[in-house]
């Protein structure tokens, strides 16, 4: 059952009280969206939270035009666009599941409520979101210190499956390169 693994990962947060798992339970919403669903689309405010039970997910923005892949998600974690969902302001991101998925949703109004009456509520969401601040601050690290095929091996390792999912322009885009040099870069390897 898909709420037994957002238990799971929520619990290796936090131990969850049987409270809080059965007002979870009633808060989360089961959605099986087709390929190419958009979650999320830029400046909309989002206002669900979500967990990838299954399938593949993206966020991107646009500078100058320019479509900027921002960060993948794989099954078992959870999609939020954080300073939207927690600030409640346009979002600088649209999220889009690129596979045929199954996911878990939350309202902003629902977590609020959860947060309030739930300690461990606040301590899972402290966790996510140090988790996310992490994960951030390694790819700004990423990228200043790493090849950009070092950046493309790493990458190809957290998303084994990747170029199988998304367009070498999105992939590129990620690395911060263009499609010409993660091309090149592809042909030297082989």
């Amino acid at each position: 059952m898909s709420i037994a693994r957002l238990f799971n990962v929520l619990a290796g947060y936090y131990p969850l009280s049987e409270g809080f798992k059965k007002a979870l339970e009633r808060e989360m919403i089961p959605l099986s969206p087709i390929k190419n669903h958009v979650l999320l689309e830029a400046p909309n405010i989002s206002t669900h939270a979500y967990y990838l039970v299954d399938g593949f997910a993206l966020s991107y923005s646009f500078h100058e035009g320019k479509k900027i892949t921002e960060a993948f998600w794989n099954p078992g974690e959870i999609i939020v666009s954080f300073e939207s969902f927690f600030e409640q302001v346009p979002s600088m991101e649209s999220i889009q599941l690129l596979k045929k998925s199954e996911v878990l949703y939350i309202s902003y109004a629902s977590v609020m409520k959860l947060l309030e009456t739930f300690p461990e509520a606040q301590w899972i969401c402290r966790a996510i979101i140090i988790k996310h601040y992490t994960q951030c601050r390694a790819r700004i690290h990423d990228m200043q210190r790493l090849s950009a095929h070092q950046r493309f091996e790493k990458l190809l390792h957290a998303y084994p499956d990747l170029e199988l999912i998304v367009s070498q322009d999105a992939i590129a885009s990620y690395l911060g390169i263009t499609a010409q040099s993660l091309a090149r870069m592809k042909r030297k390897e082989d």
